[in-house]
């Protein structure tokens, strides 16, 4: 294992964010490395880019985890009306806490609702981005 202590670390971590058309993106934790995938609309040749986070950005992770408090999340965030867009999901497990989640062109809201549109929330905005600073790879 890398620096990071152990604590620090969840231990189970994925993400994925795609839509019908555009780039689809995932993230994935395995022996202390993350590697992200970018992955073309063609589905061709996948870009893999292993991350080695440092422990403070670990610890920001967490804390922008807590500050949206994604722990109330719902299991599901479903969109019947729409067939197409954006599918997302999301599988984190600390010590502590753990969550997973998922949804189709619908996001949760400050208190983890659904808010049954296609467009992405503030708070969903926010947990992109601290994907996107944890890995300093594009997330959305």
């Amino acid at each position: 294992m890398n620096t990071v202590e152990a604590s620090v670390l969840p231990y189970r971590f994925s993400a994925s964010i795609g839509g019908f058309m555009g780039e689809s993106y995932s993230v994935e934790l395995r022996d202390g490395t993350l590697t992200h995938t970018t992955t073309c609309l063609d589905y061709s040749s996948p870009e893999h880019t292993p991350i080695r986070p440092t422990e403070a950005q670990w610890r920001e992770f967490r804390r922008a985890l807590d500050a949206l408090n994604v722990w109330q999340w719902a299991g599901d965030y479903p969109n019947p009306r729409v067939l197409d867009g954006t599918h997302w999901s999301f599988d984190i497990a600390y010590s502590d806490r753990a969550l997973t989640t998922h949804g189709d062109n619908n996001y949760p809201d400050a208190d983890g609702k659904p808010t049954n549109e296609s467009d992405p929330t503030k708070t969903f905005n926010h947990y992109l981005r601290a994907i996107q600073k944890l890995t300093g790879r594009n997330f959305e």
